[in-house]
Formats: structure tokens, C-alpha cells, sequence
């Protein structure tokens, strides 16, 4: 019963903080320069005042700011978030054809940086002041620091145009067709397909763009792992255990490592998040038809609705993924949901 308290309350709040996400969306709209309706419909249609009485109606463009309001909060309940003017499509049509493309990138760039950082940030607490703790700390902090668009200029010199290692920009290359959409996800759908070898190039595909993007949470996560590595390791019960005659690796994988691990999840969840809504270069530079794309030529054609749009979808992914954290902290450490 305490557990499901817990989890409605950060459901309670996951619900206010969307409504005020999407009331501050509102009000920044409201506080740019210029008439929606110019920018959203064509020279051709602002010069029919049949057209633009129609769309100034259907938006409550003609209305009070407060009567805007609530038809704006009553389409997005309909998940309405209006007609991109770049492609002239439904935003959340366009949202939904390249937001799993995001997610296939950002889910393998999560796995990686996690994988990477908790692995290197054990060998650093493990190995303290010793060269390869201060190889592994060197890597952590180069990951933090170098600008991914860089760092993505850079893998794609190296490992696609010089070495021929790895595949080049895009999600296949062109000797195959995109698989029958499933999931969206291009690894997943061509499994699903029934065709290993588009899912193999698929996969080869996100690698650089996933290692770069993997960069800076894998030091975080590092940095993290080691530093809470080595304060459970001198807690009494760690001394304790190893009074006991544990060897190391069981001490680390049997005590230590659950208790260190607890805060990594918080940076996990805001790398994912990071992720799923900071990856606009690195997307445009791979030429990934993903979110952060599809923001960049929104941004370049002044698309106000799919801008609009691409705010919110980022908002609420910070939002689901920090309040699935906030219930995975209650359910690893109880001492959490006490104080919740």
C-alpha cells in the first residue's frame, strides 16, 4: 500500500507539472512578435479573408487570450498540435514518423554510456591512483568536454571516410529498403521482418552516432560510479564484510556495487533524457531523420506549430523519464518512499 501511495503521488505530480509545462508553452507562444496567422498560412490564403477568418476561428485566434487558452488545453487533450507549415502534415503525424528513429538512437546510446561508465567507473575505484585510474578518469572527463559536433566530424573522418570501418551517415545504406514499420525502430523491425542482415547494417548504422552521443553521460556516469564506489567502500559494513575474508569481487558485486548504483540512476535517466532531446546536431550531422532534425529544418523554415510541438514532445520526456526515476528510487531504497 506504501509503495502504490508513492507511485500515485508522482503520477499526481507527473500530471500538474505537464498542464504547467504546457501553460508556459502557451504563454512563450503568446509573447512572440507577430500574427500566427501570417506566419502559419500561405501569401495565397491570407489574401482570401474567408480562409484566414476560417483558421482564426478554428484556432480562437479571433477570441480572448483566455478563451485561447482553453481551446489550446482542449486540442492538445485532443492531441491536436496543429499543421506543420514546412510539410503541411499533421505536427503529431510528423512527430511520430521520425520520434522512433530518436528513440532507437537514444536507447543505444543509453545502453552503451551505461554499460561503458559503470564498467570504467568500477575498474577506476577498483584500481585507485593507480595509472589506469588516471587513464579512465582522463577518458571521463574527455567524453564531458568535447563538443559533439566535433567529436561527430570527427568519427565520421576517421572510421567511415578514411578507415572504412563503420557505415556513413543515414539508418541503412542503400542497398536496402527501409523495413515495414512496426516499431519504427529499424534494428527491431527488420528482425521482425525476418532479414539479419538489414538489421546487422541497421545496427552498424548506429553505432558512431550512438558512440557520440554516448560520450558525455558515459563520464558523468563514470565519474559517479567511482565517486559513490569509493564512499560505500569505506562504510562500516564493507569493512566489516571484508574482516569476513570476502575477496573483493564479491565484496564490490554482492555489497558494494547495489548501494553505489542508486545514484547513477538519476544521471541515467537525465542522459536518456538529454538524449531524447538534445541530439539536434549530432542528428543533422548523421543525417538521422529524428526529432533533432526535424527541430533544426522547423527552426530554419520558422515552422511555429512543429517548434511548438517538438517543445512539448521534449518537455514530457523529461517528465516520464524523471518521474519513472523518482519510482524506481522508491522501489530500490525504501528509505525514499518514507520520505515521499
Amino acid at each position: 500500500m506504501e509503495r502504490l501511495k508513492f507511485i500515485g503521488k508522482r503520477l499526481i505530480y507527473l500530471v500538474v507539472m505537464l498542464f504547467g509545462v504546457a501553460t508556459l508553452v502557451f504563454i512563450l507562444t503568446k509573447m512572440i512578435p507577430g500574427d500566427p496567422t501570417v506566419a502559419n498560412l500561405s501569401q495565397r490564403a491570407l489574401n482570401d479573408p474567408e480562409v484566414v477568418a476560417a483558421y482564426r476561428a478554428k484556432y480562437g485566434l479571433d477570441q480572448s487570450v483566455f478563451v485561447q487558452y482553453i481551446l489550446y488545453i482542449k486540442n492538445l487533450l485532443h492531441l491536436d498540435l496543429g499543421t506543420s507549415i514546412r510539410t503541411n502534415k499533421p505536427v503529431l503525424d510528423e512527430l511520430a514518423r521520425c520520434y522512433p528513429a530518436t528513440i532507437e538512437l537514444a536507447l543505444f546510446a543509453i545502453i552503451l554510456a551505461a554499460v561503458l561508465g559503470i564498467l570504467f567507473g568500477v575498474i577506476s575505484a577498483i584500481k585507485r591512483n593507480s595509472i589506469l585510474d588516471q587513464v579512465v578518469r582522463a577518458l571521463s572527463v574527455t567524453g564531458v568536454s568535447i563538443p559533439s559536433f566535433w567529436f561527430a566530424l570527427l568519427v565520421l573522418y576517421f572510421f567511415y571516410y578514411k578507415l572504412h570501418i563503420f557505415p556513413g551517415p543515414g539508418r541503412l545504406s542503400n542497398s536496402f529498403s527501409a523495413p515495414a514499420t512496426v516499431t519504427g525502430m529499424y534494428v527491431i523491425d527488420s528482425l521482425i521482418e525476418g532479414n539479419p542482415a538489414k538489421a546487422l547494417d541497421a545496427l552498424q548504422h548506429l553505432i558512431l552516432p550512438g558512440l557520440v552521443l554516448a560520450a558525455f553521460t558515459m563520464g558523468l556516469i563514470t565519474r559517479t560510479t567511482r565517486s559513490n564506489l569509493l564512499d560505500v567502500m569505506s562504510t562500516d559494513y564493507i569493512r566489516t564484510a571484508r574482516a569476513k575474508g570476502l575477496s573483493r569481487v564479491g565484496l564490490i558485486v554482492r555489497h558494494a556495487l547495489g548501494n553505489a548504483l542508486i545514484p547513477v540512476l538519476t544521471v541515467i535517466g537525465l542522459g536518456l533524457g538529454n538524449l531524447l532531446g538534445g541530439m539536434v546536431l549530432v542528428e543533422t550531422i548523421f543525417n538521422w531523420p529524428g526529432v533533432g532534425q526535424f527541430a533544426y529544418e522547423s527552426v530554419l523554415s520558422v515552422d511555429y506549430p512543429s517548434i511548438i510541438g517538438v517543445a512539448l514532445l521534449i518537455a514530457l520526456n523529461y517528465m516520464v523519464i524523471n518521474t519513472v526515476v523518482d519510482i524506481l528510487y522508491g522501489v530500490i531504497d525504501p528509505r525514499v518512499r518514507c520520505n515521499g
